[in-house]
């Protein structure tokens, strides 16, 4: 039992060493206040945050602007090089470009919930036989199944709501009855995050869930890293 829960530990303490090394940091976490250190210029960002938090969320997908054969992602430095060029903006997703931004954020939201669910499942090498989760390759299944139950549980606990007016409710149906009852537009919440988008919607509750995961995962390495000690 306990090189059990070594190995899932150490597992544990690798999926946070993992997700501080992916991408550049665009949004941190301290305590509970969210700040970003990210920056644009010249179409390169840049940053100098070094939370984990922050370093996890900068791995999930994006979108970028295009112009031309210059590429960024700041949409105010794609404005610019586009008035410049007299040129139109191409909008980037997982490699595919876009003449339209709203088609663009369609593939974004489906990229991004793909990428956070593909996150908390565990993926097992034929080769190997070594199985990957949450940022984290282990060669133990058992180990890798209680982290994916970790990242899942914490995924649980993200949810969207709706309102409209000054109603808020978790059923899309009744908040479609209210918005046709009353005229008032339907927003739609994560957390104290709010849009009128339904794509958008989409993008941000895969963001809630993915940071929910990560946090858990984070959370629970600390005391872990302790039990191996011991």
């Amino acid at each position: 039992m306990k090189k059990l829960i070594s190995i899932f530990a150490f597992g544990l303490m690798m999926a946070v060493l993992n997700t501080q090394a992916m991408g550049h940091c665009g949004e941190c976490e301290k305590g509970d206040k969210a700040h970003s250190h990210a920056k644009c210029d010249g179409g390169s960002c840049e940053s100098d945050c070094a939370c984990p938090i922050g370093k996890a969320m900068a791995a999930l997908p994006k979108m970028t602007f295009k112009v031309g054969d210059q590429e960024t992602c700041c949409s105010e430095s794609a404005a610019a090089l586009a008035k410049e060029h007299e040129a139109h903006i191409h909008y980037v997703v997982a490699k595919k470009e876009f003449d339209s931004k709203d088609e663009a954020m369609v593939e974004l939201a489906a990229v991004t919930t793909k990428f956070v669910d593909d996150f908390a499942t565990p993926h097992t090498c034929d080769v190997s036989g070594k199985t990957t989760v949450c940022g984290s390759s282990m060669s133990c299944s058992v180990a890798a199944g209680k982290m994916a139950s970790l990242a899942k549980e914490a995924m649980k606990t993200v949810s969207m709501k709706y309102k409209v007016g000054d109603e808020e409710c978790g059923c899309p149906t009744k908040a479609a009855e209210l918005a046709k009852t009353s005229g008032a537009k339907k927003e739609f919440v994560i957390g104290s995050e709010t849009t009128c988008c339904s794509v958008d919607a989409k993008i941000k509750l895969a963001h809630a869930k993915y940071r929910a995961a990560v946090q858990a995962i984070a959370k629970a390495a600390a005391p872990a890293k302790e039990a191996v000690s011991s």
